[in-house]
């Protein structure tokens, strides 16, 4: 390890307690010349490190940029290995993920870009993935059932963790329309993308590929008309001083690290269900490119949705057969909040 990340993880261990440049040296045996490049380095970038006369250095801030080290900082123990990069740009990060799955079988990895050239959805098509801050990531873990029905819990579990997280870190209010889109202030926010991968060998899952995207800020002026009628922010157009996405995804990783370990615990089901969008609203709906409609009435026990049709008959909805437009659900979450804002 690095001079750097043992300064680092020894300051983020002792935010309270002052060091001296040479109890540092001492503790590490290294010099104080190296102590200081290691100080001056953080800094740069973004670690508020201040030094305190004769006491020595006390970390004061955290660096808002991307830092696997500050991730990994008191991580829960499920992620001990986990393996990350971070990148300005990539083609996509689930390219990554699957790339890394190939050499490194078994290892969990997380591949972060604040910028995506070709970033996709379900079904193939494109995400959005170029605002001024966006946080696009991919998670690749081995998985823990063995029934091809139980991966679409992955993409459950995985919507379910990103809205407690930001939920934990912010005051924003986020929906989930079913089963893969969040939205906040009407306006889609994230989309989530999970893949299996296959074993060759043996005909099973070697991995499970999660990829989100969230739009933290900016504005789509420069995307299609379609994009532009659905899409949005969490935080508008300028990212607040406050949001540190290190710390965010260190949320993520451990309320969803604890699903991983009992996808079939129905604990994060009820939450899901919690913020369902356009619970008992009516919607219309696509399976096999035929046209439907009901109203939502909720999920089942493995987060099928539940909808009761014009006929009456309550039909279960499984995720792959399915294709809701985000634009029904753009225009409805609009009509909600002016129903609550009348209230």
């Amino acid at each position: 390890m690095s001079v750097q990340k043992l300064v680092l993880e020894y300051l983020m261990s002792h935010q309270n307690q002052p060091i001296s440049g040479q109890a540092l040296a001492d503790e590490f045996s290294v010099s104080r010349n190296a102590v200081w490049k290691a100080i001056e380095i953080l800094r740069q970038k973004g670690y508020q490190i201040v030094s305190q006369g004769n006491t020595g250095y006390q970390l004061k801030g955290m660096s808002h940029q991307l830092d696997p080290e500050q991730i990994l900082h008191q991580i829960d123990e499920m992620w001990e290995g986990l393996y990350i990069e971070n990148h300005k740009e990539v083609t996509s990060t689930n390219d990554l993920a699957k790339q890394f799955n190939i050499t490194n079988r078994g290892q969990n990895g997380l591949f972060i870009a604040e910028k995506q050239t070709q970033g996709r959805g379900r079904r193939g098509r494109n995400f959005h993935s170029d605002l001024s801050k966006g946080l696009y990531f991919s998670l690749t873990i081995r998985p823990k059932v063995d029934d091809p029905q139980d991966v679409p819990r992955y993409t459950i579990a995985a919507a379910t963790a990103v809205v407690q997280a930001i939920e934990a870190l912010t005051d924003k209010d986020i929906k989930i329309k079913w089963v893969n889109d969040l939205f906040y202030n009407g306006r889609k926010i994230s989309g989530i993308l999970s893949e299996a991968v296959t074993d060759l060998e043996t005909g099973g899952f070697s991995a499970i590929v999660i990829g989100i995207g969230i739009n933290l800020s900016g504005d789509f002026s420069a995307a299609s008309q379609d994009v532009q009628d659905v899409a949005g922010t969490l935080f508008g157009e300028s990212l607040p001083e406050s949001f540190n996405p290190n710390q965010f995804l260190k949320t993520f990783l451990n309320y969803f690290g604890r699903y991983h370990l009992d996808l079939l615990a129905p604990d994060f089901l009820s939450i899901y269900r919690d913020h369902l969008l356009g619970l008992n609203q009516e919607v219309t709906y696509l399976i096999n490119k035929e046209k439907h409609r009901g109203i939502i009435e909720g999920i089942d026990t493995d987060g099928h949705l539940l909808v009761r049709q014009t006929n009456g008959q309550l039909e279960t909805l499984i995720g792959q057969e399915v294709h809701f437009s985000s634009k029904q659900f753009a225009q409805q979450a609009d009509t909600q909040e002016d129903t609550q804002d009348e209230n």
